[in-house]
């Protein structure tokens, strides 16, 4: 049986985010599911600082769907 990780490592999510054409600094929350992974992306302005709103950073939502073909490497 293979061991499951109690943590992620930052390289790790940074590698993930890589590999998903997602800027690793915008990334707020990653998950995976059978559909596909959501995101959440920090909202930025135009000088690329976070924006707040209240107390809380503005995100977007982003939902990649998962292909149906299998590929191999």
């Amino acid at each position: 049986m293979t061991t499951i990780p109690t943590e992620v490592t930052l390289d790790q999510r940074r590698a993930a985010c890589r590999a998903l054409g997602l800027p690793p600094a915008m990334v707020a929350n990653l998950s995976l599911a059978r559909e596909g992974v959501r995101a959440s992306l920090y909202v930025l302005d135009r000088e690329g600082r976070r924006i707040v709103h209240g107390e809380q950073l503005l995100t977007a939502a982003v939902h990649i769907s998962a292909a149906e073909e299998v590929t191999t490497p």
